[in-house]
């Protein structure tokens, strides 16, 4: 169960989630710490208090006559005008030369005394049992309790505090977000700062949209690319052509598979030229020119073109419906080929199956044993480009020995899309 839920995925949490029970533990250290200075004023605070009395009481006295017995002041304050007039606990626990202000005897029994000697008068002490007046265990839970009941509202409001700065602060970031979660994952347009953006959120968004621009700055040195070296291919695609239909004319009978061979890869290379001509231009769903039906006749053909002229695997097509794709012939030849060329040489024995569908087609394939060859899954790219610049879906899944490429040819409704290249 651990493993499991340490595998598990951890949901996002918000900024007060993430804060709050800090907040709330310093607010009960607070409260902890609060609530012992505050019994421990009250301690001090009538220690204070009676020493201040009883020096009172000691400056009165001190003046009038010398008393002859202890006189009681009130209910716990005893005046002794002698040491051994002192009760016998009192001189078990104070010297008798001791002057001053002293407390003395256990927590629930002390005493406060106040040890005074006059210049013609002998020592007397004025002895108060502060047990009877200090604050006691219940006068303190009371203070406690009542200090409680004023800090929880204070707690709770202060996370209230807490959770609308949190909001505050993190709204500009929660706009910037849903900028992100609204657009197209390939719009590259830059990113707006709300109102109300700290310093730190204007630095973030300028560097992803610095990012983002160097980006479309790279897509677009690709595309141009692209352009120009099709462009450039073009001229020696068309000058081999030439020469290939005039050596075409005067080859001999045992050069015919040679020419043949040579045919097939000048239909090739000039399905690629005009493919990547289209898919260099900026925009997306062009419009493409030209239609083309794919049917089994068509498939057969295009199988024995990317065989070599060979059959040597079977092809197996399940027409269950007619498929007009919007898409020259070139552009179907690059995209469908690829795929029975990937399952050709690069899947395992036994037939190629091909679906096709009225709004789609796949192709599936057993797959080798061993590892793939380098350069497995350039033809994919190829497709994948495609369908992500005329608006299709294209998935290949590998599973249980079999590899599926299924072509959804549905356009997908994008919004500020960015084209990248090739």
């Amino acid at each position: 169960m651990a493993r499991l839920r340490a595998f598990r995925p951890q949901r996002p949490k918000t900024l007060f989630a993430k804060m709050w029970h800090s907040v709330l533990a310093l607010m009960l250290l607070n409260f902890v710490v609060h609530a012992f200075l505050v019994t421990g004023t009250l301690q001090l605070g009538s220690e204070a208090q009676t020493e201040r009395r009883l020096t009172r009481i000691a400056d009165h006295w001190g003046g009038q006559p010398p008393l002859t017995a202890p006189l009681r002041i009130d209910p716990v304050t005893v005046i002794y005008p002698r040491y051994e007039l002192l009760p016998a606990k009192l001189q078990g626990l104070l010297d008798a030369k001791a002057r001053g202000v002293f407390e003395v005897g256990p927590r629930a029994q002390d005493y406060f005394v106040l040890a005074r000697a006059g210049e013609e008068r002998p020592a007397f002490y004025v002895v108060e049992f502060h047990s009877e007046v200090k604050p006691n265990d219940t006068i303190e839970h009371q203070v406690f309790i009542w200090y409680l009941a004023g800090i929880t509202p204070f707690c709770l409001g202060l996370l209230w505090v807490c959770q609308r700065i949190s909001a505050r602060v993190t709204a500009p970031m929660r706009d910037v977000g849903q900028q992100v979660l609204d657009r197209s994952p390939t719009s590259l347009a830059p990113l707006t700062l709300p109102a109300g953006h700290s310093v730190e959120l204007k630095a973030l968004v300028e560097q992803i949209n610095s990012a983002l621009a160097r980006t479309g700055e790279v897509l677009e040195r690709e595309r141009r690319f692209t352009q120009f070296v099709s462009h450039e291919l073009r001229t020696p695609v068309a000058v081999m052509q030439s020469a290939l239909e005039r050596i075409e004319t005067s080859a001999l009978p045992e050069q015919a598979g040679a020419v043949e061979r040579a045919h097939r890869g000048l239909r090739d290379m000039h399905a690629l030229v005009d493919t990547f001509l289209q898919l260099s231009t900026a925009e997306k769903h062009p419009g493409l020119a030209g239609t083309t039906v794919i049917d089994t006749a068509w498939l057969e053909d295009l199988m024995l073109h990317v065989g070599g002229g060979q059959r040597g695997q079977e092809l197996v097509v399940d027409m269950q419906a007619a498929l007009e794709l919007d898409a020259p012939p070139t552009l179907a030849h690059v995209l469908i080929g690829n795929l029975l060329k990937n399952a050709l040489f690069h899947g395992g024995p036994g037939p190629i199956r091909v679906v096709v569908r009225s709004e789609g087609l796949e192709v599936r394939n057993s797959l080798r044993d061993e590892p793939g060859t380098p350069g497995f899954g350039l033809g994919c790219q190829i497709v994948r480009r495609i369908c992500h610049h005329c608006g299709w879906t294209f998935d290949l899944s590998l599973a249980d020995g079999t590899a599926v490429a299924r072509l959804a040819f549905t356009a997908k409704p994008e919004t500020g899309a960015a084209d990248g290249a090739v």
